[in-house]
């Protein structure tokens, strides 16, 4: 072969390979997470689960049964490799292209899998395939029995019992919340089958058996529970405590179990059953060591409608004991204290103590003896008594004050200035100490040209502070101005008490009276005169 043969022989070979890898090249997918063409025209993103199909968690390929219409994802991993997105067909097969028509309903997916996957290896000896479930199929199942609206539903093979039910009942759901049974419901499959849902168990195990997935053709039947006669109770330290129905087999451990099991105050070993015989006339009681059965080393105890379990609790007395301090004190805020056991004064030494300008005389401890929540039950239960109506709006007025903000009568000065420790007294847990700055100015308001703060000066009296506040005014009745004490907020007339910073002068104002008022009174006072002179002439006519 002569230079210009061989010349035109490779060109040829170039040529020839370039247009064989180019056309390879064109219907190559690449493994998932690599970009690429995939054959038959499908993307690489469709061989993933599609957004928007709602999930509890992810499948379970032992669990869960193809069947028509599941959306299948085959990929066979060779060069080049092969991808197919399929359709479980109406008769239950799989058509893979190259390979074949494979059975696949009513099989759990992961025997189902297997199965395609043989199939592939007798076309494909050494090819490794994938099999993936890539859209839940939508089935139709019927609800009947105890429901607002039985009939047949469209739903998704990943939904479960509880989903048809919630659906048969979306018009009004609180309905037949009080007569739907939850524990006693049936499920009839295809095949004649009949499985027991218990939705109280399944929520409190999350055990799939309780509440399975559905399949097509599923026909469920919600039984009427009677809640006065079809119950079992369990009360005391467990999560969730009340009353459940009773189902045919229900036993102690059960119903420990629907109750979310025990708290950790809880006595295990010592549990309280209590049955009623068939006549309701005798109440038993016994104990049972919980942790015996549970371990085996006891036999578990059937119930029977009407048993109540009651688990008791070990003693802990470990609160959150807490008062608040607040105002002038170094450390202001929230600190531990011990029941019954911590002082006003330990308790203000823990927070350092005041400051230079805490008022003492102002301070208070305030005690909220009731709950904001038990306000209103409490103040109607204090007006059970035989109040007169006089003293009806002042009692009412007082109570609400009481119910709102206890005060507790201790005299800060006496018991931290002059040491006096008769004042110290026991804190309670909620309690408020409320330490005020000093006040150096009096105010002075109502009937006066200038309303506001005065400087406080000595033992200076009401005359003094008025006048510093521009004199009263045009309507002022200065025979009435009270005194309003910082503190208890007491009003007093000025030879009643003295002027301290933080009181208030309180002047009043003559009342508005229209002309009409005046001549009321004139006429009444003219009544009253006519008819005294008119007894009068009639006693003297008489006397005569």
């Amino acid at each position: 072969m002569n230079s210009g043969s061989k010349f035109l022989y490779s060109l040829a070979a170039l040529l020839l390979s370039v247009i064989v890898c180019g056309s390879s090249s064109v219907g190559q997918v690449k493994r998932p997470g690599e970009s690429g063409t995939v054959v038959g025209e499908q993307s690489a993103t469709n061989l993933v689960q599609p957004a928007g199909v709602p999930l509890e968690s992810p499948i379970d390929p032992d669990s869960y049964y193809v069947g028509p219409s599941d959306g299948i994802a085959v990929n066979i991993w060779m060069s080049p490799p092969l991808s197919f997105t399929l359709t479980v067909t109406p008769e239950g097969t799989l058509i893979i292209p190259t390979v074949g028509e494979i059975r696949v309903s009513d099989m759990i997916l992961s025997e189902a899998k297997k199965k395609v996957m043989t199939e592939i290896r007798k076309k494909y000896i050494s090819a490794v395939a994938t099999v993936t479930l890539t859209t839940p199929r939508q089935i139709i199942v019927t609800v009947t029995g105890n429901v607002l609206s039985p009939g047949a539903l469209v739903l998704k093979s990943i939904d479960r019992v509880n989903t048809a039910i919630q659906e048969a009942n979306k018009a009004n759901p609180i309905v037949l919340q009080n007569t739907m049974s939850t524990r006693n419901i049936n499920l009839k499959r295809r095949d004649v089958s009949v499985h027991r849902v218990d939705l109280v168990k399944f929520y409190a195990t999350k055990e799939d058996r309780f509440n399975p997935y559905l399949r097509e053709g599923d026909i469920i039947f919600v039984p009427t529970t009677y809640q006065e006669r079809n119950t079992i109770g369990v009360y005391g330290e467990v999560n969730s405590p009340g009353r459940f129905e009773y189902v045919q087999g229900d036993s102690i451990t059960d119903a420990i179990k629907i109750a979310y099991g025990f708290t950790r105050f809880a006595i295990s070993d010592s549990v309280e059953i209590s049955k009623l015989n068939p006549e309701a006339t005798v109440l038993s009681t016994r104990f049972v060591n919980l942790d015996a059965i549970l371990a085996g080393r006891a036999p578990n105890i059937l119930l029977d409608p009407g048993d109540r379990l009651v688990v008791k609790a070990r003693p802990d007395l470990r609160r959150d004991y807490r008062v608040t301090i607040t105002g002038e004190v170094l450390h202001p805020g929230t600190y531990p204290i011990t029941k019954n056991k911590t002082l006003l004064s330990e308790l203000v030494a823990r927070a350092g103590g005041f400051t230079d300008y805490a008022a003492l005389r102002d301070a208070e401890l305030v005690r909220h003896s009731v709950s904001p929540g038990d306000i209103e039950i409490e103040r109607l239960e204090s007006m059970r008594g035989s109040v007169s109506p006089e003293d009806s709006e002042y009692y009412h007025l007082e109570t609400n004050l009481r119910l709102r903000k206890e005060i507790v009568n201790v005299d800060f000065e006496k018991l931290f200035a002059k040491k006096d420790s008769t004042q110290d007294v026991m804190l309670r847990s909620e309690d408020e100490i409320i330490v005020p700055s000093k006040q150096r100015t009096v105010y002075v308001f109502g009937e006066v040209v200038s309303p506001g703060h005065v400087p406080c000066v000595g033992d200076e009296g009401p005359t003094y502070y008025i006048r510093k506040a521009g004199g009263f005014a045009d309507q002022a009745r200065p025979g009435d101005l009270r005194i309003i004490k910082a503190k208890t907020k007491q009003w007093l007339t000025p030879d009643q008490t003295t002027i301290e910073a933080g009181d208030y002068v309180w002047v009043p104002r003559e009342p508005y009276r229209p002309f009409l008022y005046y001549t009321a009174i004139a006429r009444d006072i003219a009544s009253f005169i006519g008819a005294f002179t008119g007894v009068a002439i009639l006693i003297a006519s008489l006397r005569r």
